[in-house]
């Protein structure tokens, strides 16, 4: 035992001579709940806490590609309870919502497609009974992805979707009113980007965590300082895919599709000193993933979707936050 510890204590000190963080074994979840189990194609969620209820949106479908398919909207006031507050038929097949909580008003982004057509709608509600009538968000074909706010102002990115790996741009947009929104750059183009999720660090700048769905490597980290018009790049070492990033209590999450030895899963990282640490998995495999997060107590609620138990269901799990 003395020899282990003793060992133990030399290799953390190495790693600190080395310049590297010493990180703690991966947490597991307190719990893992089934939210919804019908039989359909349950995935891409998305999850927030506005006026004392947690809201969860997510896609229903015959499957993972395209067809008639709806998005849900739940409702629940614990995080463990819910019920169905509204369905989303705005097209054939309506998918990858996005929510926004601000103080004053709930915004749902939807990416409808019918047949080769594809639009980015917004609707709203001010009293969490009455939606406005959606209205478009982006430039046709443009996929509308993650809305975060900072000093005031809201941000996301748009990618465009394309077969073409060389005509899929990502541009960085911004809004005042999670509305009408207006282009600021380019963030990349070129070569297959897809789903491209925003942080702002300490320091204030900009870090998108970009999905490459094709050739090597299959991620970027990309910053850019204010006005944020230029972005310098560096390899990202793991799998994004269908990812979003969340802080809580000064400590920033990345929650995104995983790949391992035995196939695909959902992990959480923590964003530290540049690098994504592994922090949490949680139980799921196939098609799975797009997780998102809210904070509930000194916990995180994470939403997200597994075919591990063989249908596609829509699950939550309870993940400790990180003690600093």
């Amino acid at each position: 035992m003395k020899c282990i510890t003793f060992l133990a204590v030399l290799c953390s000190a190495a790693a600190a001579l080395a310049g590297e963080v010493a990180f703690p074994a991966l947490v597991k979840p307190r719990e893992i709940r089934t939210v919804v189990a019908d039989g359909k194609h349950n995935a891409f969620t998305a999850v927030v806490r506005w006026r004392g209820a947690y809201w969860l949106s997510f896609r229903k479908g015959p499957s993972h590609s395209y067809g008639e398919a709806d998005l849900i909207v739940l409702r629940s006031p614990d995080g463990d309870s819910w019920s169905e507050h509204k369905r989303v038929n705005w097209l054939t097949d309506d998918r990858d919502p996005s929510l926004l909580a601000t103080p004053t008003r709930l915004l749902l982004y939807d990416v409808a497609m019918e047949g080769s057509k594809l639009t980015s709608f917004v609707t709203f509600t001010d009293d969490g009974k009455t939606w406005s009538t959606p209205q478009p968000v982006c430039q046709q074909q443009y996929i509308f992805w993650k809305p975060i706010e900072h000093g005031g102002r809201f941000y996301a990115t748009a990618h465009l979707k394309s077969h073409d790996g060389k005509e899929r741009p990502v541009h960085l947009i911004t809004s005042t009113d999670g509305i009408e929104w207006e282009r600021i750059s380019k963030i990349r183009g070129g070569n297959s980007e897809s789903e491209t999720t925003l942080h702002f660090a300490s320091d204030e700048k900009m870090v998108a965590f970009l999905r490459q769905k094709h050739g090597s490597p299959q991620a970027s980290i990309l910053e850019s300082a204010a006005p944020f018009e230029h972005w310098d790049e560096r390899p990202c070492d793991v799998h994004l895919a269908g990812h979003s990033v969340y802080t809580f209590d000064g400590v920033t999450y990345l929650f995104s599709r995983t790949h391992h030895e035995k196939g695909t899963g959902t992990m959480v990282y923590v964003y530290e000193d540049g690098r994504l640490h592994p922090y949490c998995r949680i139980p799921s495999g196939g098609d799975c993933s797009y997780p998102s997060a809210v904070r509930i107590g000194e916990e995180m609620l994470v939403s997200y979707y597994s075919s591990h138990e063989g249908a596609t269901n829509i699950y939550t799990a309870r993940v400790p936050l990180r003690l600093k």
